[in-house]
């Protein structure tokens, strides 16, 4: 059956009318949150309202843990149509977890011959008839994501063998070695049609590693408009009981070690000590009961609001109730945090690691300060605290910065330009 024919201004090639057949290939997908899982939804989404017509396979994991313990939730088995895409699920197998870890460290430990393989079963997903169904899918451009999964090697063997071009987005993450330092990962980069880098500081490191890759940087997308919501975080202010003089310091993303949440906890009494008005929000999905108990042992426990698990639509009113959004993982490839607080008009404070320093412009939309540092943490937060002018004008800046350049409607386009100049014999 033929493809209806839309004329999408920005992604057209030479002004003609088409519409793309794009099957996307991730490890997992909504309801599954994640990053990865926000931006994959985001563009199939938007591709697909725009007259493409769009197929994600991907597995069952409602959390990605399920790779490797059997005991996580599933969801099931087939296809479902999601706001317009069909996305198609696939199980995995997740047993012998306990051999291919060990098997994995002790190849790597000793540089054996495949070690990088051999980690990749670890990391999963295995996915049997994965590659089978992406060679009988038809499909224009394959796109998929993201690394360290081993379902990466699968969509680009299959666009390989049937001659269709594949785009690798990758979130690779080099301050983490175990995962991401994988010369079979390096050599993929090489072979793809085209690799999306999330951000300046990951396409450097890769550019270095994968000589002749053709890297593109675009970086993830947020909508603006919706996260300039005053009146909603307003309201979420008073949900929480916050006074018009609280000055809220929020960090909010995944609740796992490597963002760094110890760091800000530490910092909280220097904070207190200078801005006692100050109260501190911890956002995000995950286990929350370290943080609680982190939390107690402070010197104004009461102060502090653990929000683990939170519904997505009500994003916007909780980084618009902060007064600046602290972000200091050094494990990002990019750090949509930061784009989501400055389309709230919110100011940031990142590390001096990772992507955010290529993200981030130190003084002219938000702060750095070194990584791991709860003492230069603090400094800066007080400064913030002690100057609404500081706050204001990062705030504005970072949200200009927003809208300019990782608004949906510019990021949209650039991808699907990239996609259709592959399909048009074009791509470089």
């Amino acid at each position: 059956m033929p493809l209806s024919r839309v004329r999408i201004a920005d992604g057209c090639v030479g002004g003609r009318e088409h519409a793309m057949r794009v099957l996307f290939v991730t490890h997992a997908y909504h309801p599954s949150k994640g990053g990865v899982q926000w931006l994959m939804q985001s563009l199939a989404e938007r591709l697909s309202a725009q007259g493409d017509a769009v197929t994600v396979f991907t597995t069952v994991a409602h959390r990605c843990e399920l790779f490797i313990d059997s005991r996580q939730p599933r969801l099931p088995v087939g296809e479902v149509t999601l706001n317009g895409v069909r996305v198609r699920r696939f199980d995995v197998f997740n047993r012998l977890t306990w051999l291919r870890l060990n098997a994995a460290r002790v190849a790597h430990k000793l540089r054996l011959p495949g070690q990088d393989w051999v980690r990749g079963l670890y990391f999963g997903p295995i996915v049997p008839g994965l590659r089978r169904a992406i060679l009988d899918q038809p499909a224009d451009v394959i796109v998929a994501a993201s690394f360290p999964m081993i379902h990466m090697y699968d969509a680009l063997a299959a666009g390989c063998a049937s001659g269709r071009p594949v785009v690798l987005v990758g979130t690779v993450h080099p301050a983490d070695p175990w995962s991401y330092d994988l010369p079979r990962m390096y050599r993929a980069i090489r072979q793809a049609h085209a690799y999306v880098a999330l951000s300046d500081y990951e396409r450097d490191y890769l550019a270095a590693r994968c000589p002749g890759a053709r890297l593109h940087v675009i970086g993830g997308g947020v909508d603006t408009e919706a996260f300039a919501s005053p009146a909603a975080g307003r309201a979420f202010r008073l949900q929480q009981g916050w006074t018009d003089d609280a000055l809220v310091i929020a960090m909010i993303g995944r609740m796992t070690a490597y963002k760094r949440a110890d760091v800000l906890l530490a910092a909280m009494p220097a904070i207190w000590e200078a801005l006692p008005q100050a109260r501190l929000l911890l956002a995000g999905a995950g286990e929350a009961a370290e943080l609680r108990k982190h939390a107690q042992a402070l010197p104004h426990p009461q102060r502090v609001t653990i929000l683990p698990d939170f519904d997505e639509r009500d994003k916007p009113a909780i980084f618009c109730a902060a007064d600046m959004i602290v972000h200091l993982s050094e494990r990002e490839s990019f750090g949509m945090v930061i784009v989501e607080a400055w389309a709230a008009g919110k100011p940031v404070i990142g590390s001096r690691a990772g992507a955010s320093a290529s993200v981030i412009s130190d003084g002219e939309d938000g702060l750095l300060v070194q990584y791991g540092d709860a003492a230069a943490l603090a400094r800066a937060v007080i400064a913030l605290g002690n100057s609404a002018t500081m706050r204001q004008a990062l705030g504005r800046a970072g949200q200009a910065k927003a809208r300019r350049l990782y608004d949906w409607q510019v990021v949209v386009p650039r991808y699907r330009a990239l996609f259709n100049a592959w399909v048009e014999g074009k791509g470089a």
